[in-house]
């Protein structure tokens, strides 16, 4: 009777670890789900993110090229910089398109 009672308790703990283990996989797959879609949501916003930056660059350009004043000093030179970078750049891309 003693080796009956061994194997039934050994059968109910091989019965708790697959059970544990099944519970195990599912909340490994329902994780894999999870990290997909945070790391689609986090692309998403770093587009959103970059896209309100390049927004923001324009709208302070625009600042920069209208207003008047000495407050807006800061941000003329800021526009006259950002156009200077633009300017450069063109220029960069004009060299190499006619070598």
């Amino acid at each position: 009777m003693a080796k009956q009672e061994i194997v039934k308790s050994l059968a109910e703990k091989v019965q708790r670890v697959i059970e544990e283990n099944n519970r195990l996989e599912r909340q490994q797959a329902e994780m894999s789900a999870d990290i997909q879609r945070l790391r689609t949501e986090n692309r998403t916003l770093k587009e959103r993110l970059d896209a309100a930056q390049k927004r923001a660059s324009l709208v302070e350009l625009g600042e920069g090229l209208v207003g008047g004043g000495a407050a807006d000093s800061a941000a003329r030179k800021r526009a006259r910089a950002q156009i200077n970078r633009l300017m450069r750049e063109i220029d960069r891309c004009i060299a190499l398109m006619n070598n």
